[in-house]
């Protein structure tokens, strides 16, 4: 069996699905506003899924054949009608199934499961595609490659809102049990995070589908449109949920009260990110757990989006017990039979499970490395998923980083460990004890640097009789640190069920806290006076926390959202030490974070260049809302143009420093590692080439840059003699007239007064207007410059 883990883990999803995912519930309930966190549903699941918890939902039943109104024929039939492209594809299986393959699993549906083949040559590409089969609506098509295989080209046939409207026609020829009406399209950073200049042409809508008047909680439609108004992607959800009545007993004013008056604030100390990697810490006063609390617009009390009644979050110091975690000191990495058996000083095998994976491993924002266990029992592969269990014990320290006695969870998992003889199940009191006698043996220095976060009323008492659950924090001098959370679970004779201990690392750089700029109050009202309350339906359940399963449901609330209309995203916190809002993820790129109109460029020659690069986010203003035309780039600015331009996100999943080593001789803590690492990976720099991107850009090395860009520099090399160069009066001083050359020929540089100016420094004026002739020139030359995003 293979070695590795399943296990993936870092504080960032798919550069697509989220800017924002923090690791652990308490990083959910303290970082992100409920309602405001993607609403609610998605960001939760997201989460747990990240912190390594199960995702499986109960067996389906086999489907009733009988109940399809459609059939496979009449399926494919359907499918090929609306994507022509599909002409080439050939139907390699047809399988009838009862749920449309989203999540949390829908079993209420027929579904069509079409499997497409391509063959070109010798080589055969599959993808899949689903219809209801009882309405008939289409439920996803992707056309991946090589049905895809359209170059860049500028300017699109469509504008957006002519290819918004054929995104209209389209779904209602695919999805016609749905009525215009009950589509609204949202403003989504998902939606336009794919959009970029270098590149096919593509535009995303994503609409949320109405009930009773109201956008649903979990339905919408999603789809692609290329420049020319062809669909390659489309999906539409369906949660099968029972929606309730639309009519709230309880009035908005009622519910403000009630929440303004739960609301509270509390000092944090919070990550700064950028280019998605840590930066440094703030002191904020930040939303305690009662912003991801509803108003249940019927009986008017808080809930939480697991479905129960809010209770109040405190904190409280982790007491020292007698045993606890002590860290080797030898400086010899553990074996994995010693890393098994420091597991097992404080956690239960099940029996008959034999250790058959360990994979020795690091992270890229760690310096260790960790051993990666895995139990299981032979059999175990007889139905479904196997039974497994699942840890990771640092290697140099023996700090165990994570457990999970069932690695692969479904919704009717039994208990996996008998009950001890003689044991006795513990009280929430005494399970609370056993909890804390628990960190003291798994952390280091555990009663020093945690903080029980205690949510109070039975909010630890796990359903069932399962058990309890535990969420710890790390704390600098009481504050607690918002950097992802320390969760215990334990059965209920107080054995270990599931534990996660992740966190960025050191806090050293952390100093006095600053005495606040702004009171309690002061910042309460400015939280308050951010958001406000929506009627809605909110999805709640669906997924697993802390070894349990949430079913899901449906609730009318009222949930909290940006006042300003923006994207459901908390994306700033209140400086406590200046009184200011900052931004906790600054420095990268995305094209639906488009800057707003700069102040200084009006009347400018390049403002509609400037304009269109800052609706891409390739350009961005400063403080001041100035781009500054004038100012002189570097190297590394230049690139950084390129790579935003070219991919959207182009800095995600960057957690750290640790283990990365230089790029083109650009160290891993310098601002421009990013876009050099990007620049080297699409062929923009020789691989053995020493770049120095802090060097300012002239316009002989713009010329250079840009044969690299297209490809061509081989071929620039037998521009050298060109008559276009000798022409210039100052060729003299021209040393790669090659790349000059060929930038004149292409109408991408030109001469001054007969002069070509090598030396002269580029300024973003020049770049922007460079960029926007090279966007134009795609699909015009016979080697594409355009990078393989996927």
């Amino acid at each position: 069996m293979s070695k590795r883990s399943t296990n993936n883990r870092g504080p960032f999803l798919s550069r697509r699905a989220a800017k924002i995912v923090l690791t652990g519930t308490v990083g959910l309930a303290l970082a992100l506003p409920g309602g405001i966190a993607a609403a609610g549903d998605v960001a939760v699941q997201q989460m747990q899924i990240a912190a390594g918890e199960g995702i499986s939902a109960k067996a389906a039943a086999a489907p009733d054949a009988s109940k399809a109104k459609v059939t496979s024929e009449q399926a494919v039939a359907t499918l090929k009608a609306l994507f022509p492209t599909l002409k080439d594809a050939n139907v390699s299986g047809t399988r009838l199934t009862n749920n449309d393959g989203s999540y949390p699993q829908n079993n209420n549906q027929l579904v069509w499961d079409i499997q497409w083949n391509v063959q070109i040559g010798s080589s055969s590409f599959g993808f899949s595609s689903r219809v209801d089969a009882i309405s008939g609506d289409v439920l996803s098509v992707y056309l991946s490659s090589p049905l895809n295989t359209e170059g860049g080209y500028y300017p699109p046939k469509l504008t957006r809102d002519e290819a918004l409207a054929k995104a209209k026609a389209f779904i209602a020829k695919a999805a016609p049990s749905l009525k215009g009406s009950e589509l609204k399209e949202q403003n989504s950073t998902y939606a336009r995070a794919t959009s970029v200049l270098f590149g096919p042409v593509q535009y995303n809508f994503i609409f949320q589908i109405s009930k009773n008047g109201l956008p649903a909680a979990t339905e919408s439609v999603y789809i692609t449109l290329d420049g020319n108004g062809e669909v390659s992607q489309f999906s539409k959800s369906y949660s099968g949920l029972e929606y309730p009545s639309a009519k709230p007993a309880i009035s908005l004013a009622a519910a403000e009260k009630t929440y303004n008056n739960r609301f509270k604030v509390g000092l944090y100390y919070a990550p700064v990110y950028n280019n998605n990697t840590f930066d440094h810490w703030v002191l904020s006063w930040q939303p305690q757990a009662s912003v991801q609390y509803l108003v249940d617009a019927q009986t008017g009390k808080l809930i939480d989006y697991e479905g129960r009644e809010a209770t109040s979050l405190t904190y409280e110091k982790v007491p020292s017990t007698k045993e606890r975690f002590t860290p080797r000191a030898s400086g010899k990495e553990l074996t994995a039979e010693e890393a098994a058996k420091q597991l097992q000083q404080v956690f239960t095998i099940p029996a008959g499970r034999k250790l058959l994976n360990q994979t020795l491993g690091g992270q890229p924002d760690q310096d260790s490395k960790t051993w990666q266990l895995a139990w299981q029992a032979e059999d175990s592969f007889v139905s479904g998923a196997p039974s497994r269990t699942y840890a990771e014990i640092d290697a140099s320290t023996g700090e165990i980083k994570q457990i999970q006695l069932e690695q692969y969870m479904t919704a009717e998992n039994k208990p996996v460990l008998p009950a001890p003889a003689g044991g006795k199940k513990l009280t929430q009191a005494e399970a609370k004890q056993k909890a804390i006698a628990l960190i003291n043996r798994l952390y280091n220095k555990a009663a020093d640097s945690l903080l029980l976060a205690e949510h109070g009323g039975t909010w630890s008492v796990l359903s069932g009789g399962q058990g309890y659950r535990y969420e710890f924090v790390r704390q600098y001098q009481g504050i607690p640190v918002l950097d992802g959370s320390i969760a215990l679970t334990i059965d209920s004779y107080g054995r270990v069920k599931t534990y996660t201990n992740y966190s960025l690392g050191s806090l050293d750089a952390l100093k006095d806290k600053p005495a606040p700029a702004i009171s309690e109050a002061a910042a309460k009202q400015s939280y308050l006076d951010k958001y406000k309350l929506t009627l809605e339906y909110i999805s709640l359940g669906g997924y697993y926390t802390s070894g349990e399963y949430v079913q899901p449901q449906i609730k009318l609330a009222y949930s909290p959202h940006p006042s300003d209309g923006q994207e459901a995203i908390l994306t700033q916190v209140l400086d406590a030490a200046t009184g200011k809002w900052v931004s906790l993820y600054t420095g990268y790129a995305n094209p639906a974070d488009s800057s707003p109109p700069a102040v200084d460029i009006k009347g400018h020659p390049q403002e509609q260049q400037f304009n269109e690069l800052l609706n891409y986010g390739v350009f961005s203003t400063d403080k001041d809302g100035k781009i500054n035309p004038e100012q002189e780039i570097t190297l590394g600015d230049w690139y950084s143009y390129l790579v935003k331009a070219s991919t959207p996100y182009y800095s995600g999943g960057s957690v750290g420093t640790a283990n990365q080593q230089p790029v083109a001789g650009v160290k891993p803590d310098s601002s421009y590692y990013n876009v050099i690492s990007f620049a080297l990976e699409y062929g923009w720099i020789a691989k053995d080439a020493v770049v120095k991107p802090e060097e300012k850009l002239t316009r002989e090395g713009l010329a250079v840059q840009l044969a690299a860009f297209l490809k061509y520099s081989k071929i620039s090399a037998l521009l050298a003699n060109d008559p276009v160069v000798a022409g210039f009066s100052d060729n003299a001083s021209i040393s790669n007239k090659g790349a000059v050359a060929l930038a004149v020929k292409l109408g991408l540089l030109q001469a001054d007064n007969g002069k070509f100016n090598p030396q002269q420094m580029v300024t973003k004026a020049l770049a922007a207007d460079v960029l926007m002739k090279l966007v134009q020139l795609q699909g015009k030359t016979d080697q594409s410059f355009t990078p393989n995003r996927y």
